[in-house]
Parts: C-alpha cells; sequence; structure tokens
C-alpha cells in the first residue's frame, strides 16, 4: 500500500532562492492515498473502480493535480474570490454528504415496515385479468365524417350493454373497429393482468371490478375503453417486497430531507432582493441532488473542466443511483 502508484515528474520544484516546495504542492501519491480518493468518489452502491477505470481516473487527476500545483504556486488559494468559492463548495460537498448517508440510512426498509406499509395500502396490490374493447371514434375523414361526443358516447355504451348482457367480446371489438373505420384491424382483447398503475389514472376504478363484471365506458379523445374483469386475486406481500423496499426508501429518504428543510424557515430582505414574485412552476423541495461529491471527469470533478459554483438543486429519485466515478 506504500508503493508509489502516480508520479508527477518535474513537479513541486523550490521557488527560486527556497528549498523547499510550495506548500501542498503534491509530487506523487501511493496506493493507499489512490486508494482513499476513490473510495470517496465511489457511491456506496457501486463496486470498486476496475483497473481501466482507475487508469483513466489517474490521467484525469494527475492533471487536476499539475493545475491546482501551478495555482497554488501563483498564490491563487489566498485569492478572497477563490476563498469563497471554497467556500460554498464546502457547502455543496457537505449537502452531498448529508444526501448520500440519509440515501444509505433509508436504503432498507425492515421487513415490518414493509410488512405495514402492504397492510395500510391493500388496493394497490391487486390483480385483475382483463379484457378490453376500444371503440375508436371517428376520424372526421371524408369517408368517416366526425360524430358529436354525446353520440360517440352513446355508441360505445351500447357496446358496454350488449358486452354487459353477454355478447362476444370479440365479435363486438370487431364491429366497433369496423364501426370507427380504424385502420389496421381489431386489436387483442385479452390484456393479461394488470395491476392499478399500468393503466390510465382515469381507468383505475377497474381495480375495483369484482370477477366478472363490466366497467363503465371510459372516453379518451381518440377513442373509448370498456373492461371487463376475467379473475381477481390479491398480491402476496412476497411478490411485492421489493417494490414496497424501493417505495419506503424514496418516501423515507424524502420525508427526511423534508424535515430538515421545513425546520429553518429562510426569511430575504425584500428591500434589498426586491418581493417575491408568485411561482410559474410547481414548487418544489430544494435538496440534496444525487451522486457523488466531486465525480472524475465531470465539470468540477476531478480531471474534468472547471465549474462555477451553482445552486443546490431539487433531489431526484434516489430508485435510480449515480454512476460510479469515469
Amino acid at each position: 500500500m506504500t508503493d508509489t502508484v502516480i508520479t508527477l515528474k518535474n513537479a513541486c520544484k523550490p521557488k527560486a532562492g527556497a528549498t523547499a516546495p510550495p506548500e501542498g504542492c503534491i509530487s506523487s501519491l501511493t496506493r493507499a492515498q489512490f486508494e482513499e480518493i476513490t473510495a470517496a468518489l465511489t457511491p456506496p452502491d457501486r463496486p470498486p473502480m476496475s483497473l481501466d477505470m482507475m487508469r483513466t481516473f489517474a490521467t484525469q487527476y494527475s492533471k487536476l493535480l499539475i493545475f491546482a500545483d501551478a495555482a497554488r504556486e501563483l498564490g491563487m488559494e489566498n485569492d478572497p474570490k477563490v476563498q469563497q468559492i471554497f467556500k460554498f463548495a464546502r457547502n455543496q460537498i457537505l449537502t452531498e454528504a448529508l444526501n448520500q448517508k440519509i440515501v444509505a440510512e433509508n436504503a432498507h426498509p425492515t421487513d415490518h415496515q414493509i410488512e405495514q406499509y402492504y397492510n395500510a395500502n391493500p388496493k394497490k396490490y391487486v390483480e385483475a385479468t382483463l379484457v378490453r374493447i376500444i371503440v375508436p371514434k371517428a376520424t372526421g375523414a371524408p369517408d368517416n365524417p366526425k360524430r358529436s361526443d354525446e353520440e360517440e358516447l352513446a355508441w360505445a355504451q351500447q357496446i358496454q350493454k350488449r358486452w354487459a348482457a353477454g355478447e362476444d367480446p370479440e365479435k363486438l371489438q370487431k364491429e366497433a373497429t369496423e364501426h370507427g373505420k380504424a385502420p389496421g384491424g381489431s386489436p387483442t382483447i385479452n390484456i393479461g393482468a394488470r395491476r392499478p398503475g399500468t393503466l390510465p389514472e382515469a381507468h383505475n376504478s377497474v381495480f375495483d371490478l369484482k370477477a366478472g363484471e363490466v366497467s363503465q365506458v371510459f372516453p379518451d379523445p381518440a377513442a373509448s375503453y370498456i373492461y371487463k374483469v376475467v379473475s381477481v386475486r390479491q398480491v402476496l406481500v412476497s411478490e411485492v417486497k421489493s417494490q414496497i423496499s424501493s417505495t419506503l426508501s424514496r418516501q423515507m429518504t424524502t420525508d427526511r430531507i423534508e424535515q430538515i428543510q421545513s425546520a429553518v424557515t429562510p426569511v430575504l430582505n425584500n428591500t434589498y432582493f426586491g418581493p417575491e414574485k408568485p411561482p410559474s412552476v410547481n414548487k418544489t423541495t430544494i435538496g440534496p441532488r444525487q451522486g457523488p461529491p466531486m465525480r472524475p471527469g465531470s465539470p468540477g470533478g476531478p480531471g474534468g473542466p472547471p465549474m462555477r459554483p451553482t445552486p443546490p438543486q431539487p433531489p431526484a429519485q434516489p430508485s435510480n443511483p449515480p454512476a460510479p466515478p469515469q
């Protein structure tokens, strides 16, 4: 671990009249020092960097050290502007470190928490095997003149009543397709097992039906939809454990970030900043973004181009962890 793995030849030469190199100058790194850096920059849920990645990072990091040493030689670390950027960057890094800590602490909900969430949300874990009829609306083409919404709905309701009375859905689908003169032929009516969230939100009342029941008509701009429930089952908690774990992890992480943010209320001087303007978009919780503090090769990261400091961004979903340093 004490073997030198990076050597910067001709680096850290003493200034004229001096016998020691500039303070803070780096001319070499041992394996232990290098691996401390890569370990700190690699997200905790990612494996260590491969040898190829480490070589690429070592090349990039060497360039960063060369330019940083040149800046120190010019005394730039004492520049008041640079000092302010140091302070800002330190707060950014602390914020991101806190984010990673919160994500890690909430990454693995307990079996008890998963069971509680499952029992509190039984409707989310209903699975219905469905048959669906799509009733296309007239396109307005010369051979298919557009009809009023009332006429389209009345036609779709007739299809729904006939289906509920026991008519063959394949026959009804073919009739609806021909009536609407939809291109491409009749769609498949069997759509298989579905769970809440896999249908358009306005259609989710389908999951309240019992086996054998036919839904109401769900009109959309281009077509109307009718469903029949073939069978219903309650999904076992063991089948959705991973899904619930991810949902709980995101929820607990977001709750913790919001708890920290809501504990303090920023008050701005309107005389200096001017009055607050109404938001043009939905308000979001400002919190730490996902990702390693300084990703090698990225703007502001080791071996990457400089990055001007920017305010913290809204938190990303922790269900998609950032990639390891490249």
